[in-house]
C-alpha cells in the first residue's frame, strides 16, 4: 500500500489582523518559510495548523487562499466568525500579532478548466475566496453568473474583479426566497452545458444537485461540488462523513 506523503508545514507568525465584516476576519500571516510558496494559488486551499493548549495532536483546518505577495511573503486568508464555534474558528477570534500558526499546502484548485462558454458559481461566506481566485481566470467574453449568498448586507466585500458586471449577492435576511430557489431561478436561463461550481453547506448541496441535474438538465460531469461545512457537525465528523458518502 501506497504512503501518503506527509504534507510540510510552514511555520509562520501574524503580521495583520483585519475586521473585514460582522462575520469575516482577514488574517495574514508571514514569515521565511514562505519564501517558496507558489504564486498564482489564489483560490485554492491550505491547512491551518493549530497547536491548542496541552493537546498533543494539531487542528488541521482547510482555508482558501485570498492573495500572497511574493515580495513581502505574507498570505492573506479569511475566517469565517460570530457563527459558530470551533477550533479554527476559536483560535480566529483570538488571533493577534506575532501569533505563531503552521501553514501546509496549497493544494490543487477545484476548478481547472477556464475555457468553456458558461459557467455557474455559487458560494457563501466560507467560498468567496475561491470564487473570487478563480473569477480572474475566465475568459471576459465566457458567460458567468456567480451567486454569493451571505447573513446581511454588512458581509459584502470588495472582490478582486468587477462584481458589478456578473455577481448577485443573495442576502439571507433580506431575501424573500431560498437561495436554493435562486440559483434554480438562474440557472433555467443557462446552456445545457453550463459548467457548475457549488461551494456551499453540504444539505444545500445535495437539494440543488438533483434538480440541476435532473429537472434543469445540467451533467453531473460538468458539475464541481464542495461542501464546505455541515450545519450542525463539526468539522471532523463531516470529513469523515464526505469520505464515506462523497457530495
Amino acid at each position: 500500500m501506497k504512503q501518503q506523503k506527509k504534507a510540510t508545514v510552514r511555520l509562520t507568525h501574524i503580521s495583520e489582523v483585519i475586521e473585514l465584516t460582522p462575520h469575516l476576519r482577514r488574517i495574514i500571516v508571514a514569515g521565511e518559510s514562505l519564501k517558496d510558496f507558489p504564486t498564482g494559488m489564489e483560490g485554492a486551499h491550505v491547512k491551518v495548523v493549530l497547536q491548542q493548549g496541552d493537546e498533543s495532536e494539531a487542528k488541521m483546518r482547510s482555508y482558501t487562499i485570498r492573495s500572497f505577495n511574493p515580495e513581502r511573503n505574507e498570505l492573506a486568508i479569511d475566517f469565517v466568525v460570530n457563527r459558530h464555534n470551533g477550533p479554527a474558528t476559536n483560535w480566529a477570534m483570538q488571533a493577534k500579532v506575532e501569533d505563531s500558526v503552521g501553514i501546509a499546502g496549497p493544494g490543487p484548485m477545484k476548478i481547472t478548466n477556464y475555457n468553456h462558454s458558461s459557467y455557474l458559481l455559487v458560494g457563501d461566506l466560507t467560498s468567496l475566496n475561491a470564487i473570487n481566485g478563480y473569477l480572474p481566470r475566465f475568459e471576459k467574453a465566457t458567460d458567468i453568473r456567480v451567486i454569493l449568498a451571505v447573513p446581511n448586507r454588512a458581509d459584502i466585500i470588495e472582490m478582486d474583479y468587477d462584481d458589478s458586471l456578473n455577481t448577485e449577492w443573495f442576502i439571507e435576511d433580506e431575501a424573500m426566497i431560498t437561495l436554493e430557489e435562486k440559483v434554480i431561478e438562474t440557472a433555467r436561463g443557462m446552456p445545457k452545458d453550463t459548467h457548475v461550481f457549488l461551494a456551499l453547506e453540504a444539505s444545500c448541496i445535495r437539494s440543488l444537485r438533483p434538480v440541476l441535474q435532473e429537472d434543469i438538465g445540467f451533467d453531473r460531469l460538468n458539475t464541481v461540488a464542495v461542501g464546505y461545512w455541515k450545519r450542525g457537525v463539526d468539522a471532523d465528523r463531516f470529513g469523515a462523513q464526505k469520505k464515506k458518502n462523497p457530495l
